[in-house]
């Protein structure tokens, strides 16, 4: 059974209010619900309560959303489970990314590849490109990351299994992408604008094919069982998604 150990990661909650917190010796927290000392939750095991707070082990969404500091808008969790799943990420994959960011989806790519696999990014923004190596130094599981504060995506090798870009004009990346991918390598794109849309479909047909537009909708429930209704808010269009493959004109 696990437990918790100093340097420890836990996530810490009181009501609806949650707390990534790394478990160093010597420090506590303070919150709503009073104070937490660190080494009072030495050797215990993750997911219980603990005076007014739940303590668990954070799970990879908590670790995105409450852990990783933010430079730039990030990609979330509901863009990101399924941009890794139309990539058709695993074990051993290799991918491409063009424009870091905070380094988000650069983390879960890394998680979902694995040992085996690999992730080279690329970031021209210098502060952001910053930022992301902390966030990944950070947290990420594997080394198997290659971060590059490059505007030109100069890489040297090919063959990848799937890109990702994330640019204010990705139009621009599109044959490099191209010629980075494998044959029928799949290829994703997130803008938050729709005349970015249009001009990404203005270019794509000439290196893709099988090409996806599409946005996702969230909406949480209130978890009363007397009266389980919608919140009132709901995190709606947060980008569109683009989605294609490489695709070659047959010369033979």
């Amino acid at each position: 059974m696990k437990t918790i150990e100093w340097d420890s990661l836990v996530l810490i909650m009181y009501k609806d209010m949650k707390y990534l917190k790394r478990i160093n010796e010597g420090q506590s927290f303070h919150g709503k619900g009073g104070m937490l000392n660190y080494s009072d939750l030495i050797g215990k095991t993750y997911g219980i309560r603990f005076g007014q707070y739940e303590i668990f082990e954070p799970s990879l969404e908590d670790i995105v959303m409450y852990g990783l500091k933010r430079e730039t808008q990030i990609v979330f969790p509901k863009d990101a489970a399924f941009i890794c799943f139309k990539l058709g990420l695993k074990n051993g994959s290799k991918v491409v990314e063009i424009g870091t960011g905070s380094g988000v989806l650069t983390f879960l790519f890394s998680r979902l590849v694995g040992s085996t696999g690999k992730v080279v990014s690329f970031e021209k923004e210098e502060r952001h490109f910053r930022n992301a190596k902390k966030n990944i130094k950070t947290f990420a599981e594997w080394d198997n990351i290659e971060l590059y504060h490059d505007d030109t995506v100069d890489c040297k090798e090919d063959g990848f299994d799937a890109a990702f870009i994330d640019v204010r004009e990705p139009w621009m990346h599109l044959e490099k992408a191209f010629n980075l991918l494998k044959e029928s390598g799949l290829i994703g794109m997130i803008v938050p604008t729709a005349n970015q849309v249009t001009d990404i479909l203005k270019e794509v047909p000439g290196f893709f094919g099988d090409i996806e537009v599409l946005e996702l909708l969230q909406r949480k429930y209130k978890t009363v069982a007397e009266r389980v209704r919608p919140f009132d808010r709901m995190v709606a269009h947060t980008g569109y998604l683009i989605f294609g493959r490489k695709l070659r004109m047959d010369t033979t």
